[in-house]
């Protein structure tokens, strides 16, 4: 009786999932909500590396989005502000000096954006958040304190869509800054706001 019973289930069941198969696509992938095409980007950032003085940035940014992976930071404006660190007063406490080298005052960079990962969560199985990782390249021109040399820059970010037109960036990226006798490396991570309209 029992061997009857699931011969029967097999049957039923059987056809349904090959015609399950046929019917139902193997693969689902939903398309962006948002798209952009310009979008305007303004950001506070540090520079963490120096022992002596930090900076802390602000910059200004235009991209043009090309499609839903590619887009271009056309250019993005940076100035840094020095904050001194006690490292430099205790080292005075002991007659010491520090060498001294340059800081980074203000640059220029112009990136590719490539935007592999685009993501849909929720938030408490209450409000739906969507989002997008992003791989940045490019270079530019950078001031320092007594020189100005070209740069090269890359990095990733994320970003958090609030609306249709506002997202916040998070912006992790190591620029170089080349000369003939050397390269000075800043890290520079940023938080801002983004308007697409």
């Amino acid at each position: 009786m029992t061997l009857r019973r699931i011969l029967f289930i097999l049957c039923l069941v059987g056809p349904t999932a090959s015609l399950a198969e046929t019917v139902l696509p193997s693969l689902a992938v939903q398309n962006r909500k948002y798209t952009a095409t310009n979008e305007f980007t303004v950001s506070a950032g540090v520079l963490p590396l120096d022992a002596f003085k930090k900076g802390f940035s602000l910059s200004g940014a235009y991209t043009l989005h090309f499609n839903d992976l590619w887009a271009w930071e056309v250019a993005q404006f940076f100035y840094s502000f020095p904050m001194e660190t006690d490292l430099e007063s205790e080292l005075r406490a002991f007659d010491l000096k520090p060498t001294p080298f340059e800081r980074v005052e203000q640059f220029v960079t112009s990136n590719v954006l490539f935007k592999p990962l685009y993501w849909k969560g929720a938030w408490l199985n209450s409000v739906l958040g969507y989002g997008e990782l992003y791989l940045s390249a490019g270079g530019g021109y950078g001031w320092l304190t007594r020189t100005q040399r070209p740069a090269v820059s890359g990095g990733f970010g994320l970003r958090v869509y609030i609306t249709e037109l506002v997202s916040v960036r998070f912006d992790f990226r190591d620029i170089a800054f080349v000369s003939e006798i050397d390269t000075q490396n800043e890290l520079w991570l940023g938080l801002g706001v983004s308007l697409a309209p």
